[in-house]
């Protein structure tokens, strides 16, 4: 194998040591190393100047590929997602104080109550609520919301 051949095989595997970055699955990255320890080894077998050529090529390669990734592929394949425009940033159980619904469900004391527009997991303060019943939330702590049957 010439010189074009050697090169062509070390630019492969350093394309391969790329695209191991951009889809990893370390397979393609090994694959890629071992062209690379190949063209060099035939490079040394060649002629000694043009192997540690390969050397000092591929060793300059490291930092460059590094920065590469850190800059620029990094912010590519990193999820960017925000939680702007979902529902559960506004709901807050505290604003429920003192709104009014209606228990969907059995409360024994636990359920779910319809208040407003939203479905509610609530708790009743002790007793037994039938379905269909008015309620009033009458207190909220952290995530829980007591609720009492409206009377009348």
């Amino acid at each position: 194998m010439g010189q074009l051949g050697i090169i062509l095989l070390y630019v492969a595997g350093l394309a391969l040591m790329i695209a191991e970055i951009i889809l990893p699955g370390v397979i393609i990255g090994l694959v890629g190393m071992g062209c690379m320890g190949a063209a060099i080894w035939l490079a040394f077998k060649l002629n000694s100047s043009f192997g540690w050529t390969l050397v000092v090529i591929a060793l300059a390669c490291i930092p460059v590929i590094v920065f590469l990734y850190v800059k620029f592929i990094n912010r590519f394949l990193i999820m960017s997602g925000t939680q702007k425009g979902t529902n559960a940033a506004k709901l807050q159980p505290k604003d429920l104080v003192g709104q009014e619904g209606v228990a969907l469900t059995p409360l024994r004391p636990a359920g779910t109550a319809r208040i407003g527009e939203r479905r509610v997991d609530v708790v009743s303060d002790g007793e037994v609520i039938d379905p269909n019943t008015r309620i009033r939330v009458v207190e909220v702590k952290g995530n829980r919301v007591v609720v009492r049957a409206v009377g009348g």
